[in-house]
């Protein structure tokens, strides 16, 4: 099964469970602090997150009020192509 936002993984080398922010290229990026990035293959799904969960967890990533984050990057993009992402004020 695809790994993707929202769903809850294990990292087999440390042990902790994480929430997916999102994948790309084989590896994924993680929720908390501090941000970072870990290959795919040493993770295992625990939990699949719903529509419903992904959307929230891209909406509130989306929120974020830096865009040196590269999670909330990730987020507006996500949004902007589902066209699901409030218009900023001009």
């Amino acid at each position: 099964m695809e790994i993707n936002t929202g769903d809850v993984v294990r990292h087999i080398p440390t042990g902790e469970k994480w929430v997916v922010a999102f994948v790309k290229d084989g590896d994924l990026s993680w929720c908390g602090w501090p941000e970072g990035w870990a290959k795919i293959s040493d993770c295992i799904l625990i939990k699949k997150a719903t529509t419903d969960e992904r959307l929230k967890l891209l909406k509130e990533m989306s929120e974020m009020p830096t865009d040196y984050d590269h999670r909330a990057r990730y987020a507006r993009s996500e949004l902007d192509l589902m066209q699901l992402r409030k218009a900023e004020p001009v």
